[in-house]
């Protein structure tokens, strides 16, 4: 849009002078402060748009893919808002189908709200939020209610599919509502114990998340950048 202005601007107006050898400075300095401020306006409104971007990975058990997982992330201004939407269909004694969706919202870098959904086979099996209130964050569980003595929160789980963690780091768990150590295991690969005995590595190519392997003590995923 900008340069398709500026392009008109020079046709209607500088090419004449050009071609007649005259330069007209009054008549043509008017329109280009109108256009000017025209190209300012539409700079600013375009730096105002929220950025958009919706990340795709695949859901590998035994090189099978088995799922799908879709990470959505929107910026505008300071707010980060970030949802993550994944299916896996497997199989052990039974058919098995989980469904998981997870939204962040940070402003200014400090987590505002969360929340985790998962069903399996169409049941409800967690149900967690997470709110950033005046004294920490209120967290609910399934109804229960309790509170995370944290005046900020800056990363959760979800962010690492973002953005390359430090050695060392703490990261928040949406789901088991307490931070969590990331731990350099080697150059962009980080490992993530959960409380309950599982463990993740985060790999990363180029500062993106390019795969994360889930270990489980029933079984073991990779999720693969599509």
């Amino acid at each position: 849009m900008i340069p398709a202005l500026i392009i008109w601007l020079f046709k209607k107006y500088i090419l004449p002078a050009f071609r007649n050898k005259t330069f007209p400075t009054v008549k043509i300095l008017k329109p280009v402060k109108h256009v000017a401020a025209l190209i300012l306006l539409l700079g600013l409104a375009t730096c105002s748009l929220a950025q958009e971007q919706t990340v795709k990975y695949n859901v590998l058990h035994s090189g099978k893919v088995v799922g799908h997982l879709n990470l959505y992330r929107k910026q505008q201004g300071d707010e980060l808002y970030l949802k993550m939407i994944s299916e896996v269909k497997m199989r052990f004694i039974f058919n098995v189908k989980v469904d998981i969706q997870e939204e962040s919202t940070f402003n200014n870098g400090k987590l505002i709200n969360s929340r985790v959904c998962r069903n399996v086979n169409g049941n409800e099996k967690c149900n967690r939020q997470t709110k950033a209130i005046a004294s920490g964050y209120q967290t609910v569980a399934e109804g229960k209610c309790g509170r995370v003595d944290q005046q900020q929160i800056n990363a959760n789980l979800m962010l690492l599919y973002c953005r390359e963690p430090q050695d060392n780091a703490q990261v928040y768990s949406d789901n088991f509502q307490q931070f969590l150590q990331v731990k350099e295991v080697s150059p962009h690969i980080y490992r993530v114990d959960l409380p309950d005995g599982n463990y993740n590595f985060y790999s990363y190519t180029n500062g993106v998340c390019s795969k994360v392997d889930i270990h489980h003590s029933l079984y073991t995923i990779q999720i693969q950048l599509a």
